[in-house]
């Protein structure tokens, strides 16, 4: 947030220039400019908390998803659960992981880069079969 209030002291001092200038018109669209900035600020730092929190349990796996707390949830019977994960069409995307049952597919960690799906592609592994 720093470097977003610095351009927007920067953006304010400049405009001021111009509105001394006479050229007045120039502070409502840097009003716009800052306030476009810190939306796009919030929107990323939105998604930097995205989780995703799958739950295995005697009988059934949940996955819960979202950004503070659990937005959405699918909970699967365990017996008929089954993952997968796919190659990528194109060279140098990530796997995708999937968890299927009875006909029901979701995609699992499509936030996560090339190392992190790799890492949760070996953790599924030691819980599915341990």
């Amino acid at each position: 947030m720093v470097v977003a209030s610095a351009v927007a002291f920067v953006l304010f001092c400049v405009s001021s220039y111009f509105a001394f200038l006479g050229l007045w018109l120039v502070f409502p669209f840097a009003g716009l400019e800052v306030a476009l900035l810190f939306y796009c600020f919030y929107l990323r730092i939105r998604a930097n908390f995205n989780t995703e929190v799958i739950i295995f349990n005697e009988d059934s796996v949940t996955v819960e998803r979202g950004y503070n707390h659990a937005e959405e949830s699918w909970e699967y019977q365990r017996l008929w659960t089954k993952f997968f994960v796919k190659n990528p069409t194109i060279r140098g995307y990530p796997k995708q992981i999937f968890i299927r049952s009875h006909g029901k597919e979701l995609e699992i960690g499509s936030f996560l880069n090339k190392s992190d799906k790799e890492i949760l592609i070996k953790d599924l592994k030691d819980v599915v079969y341990a």
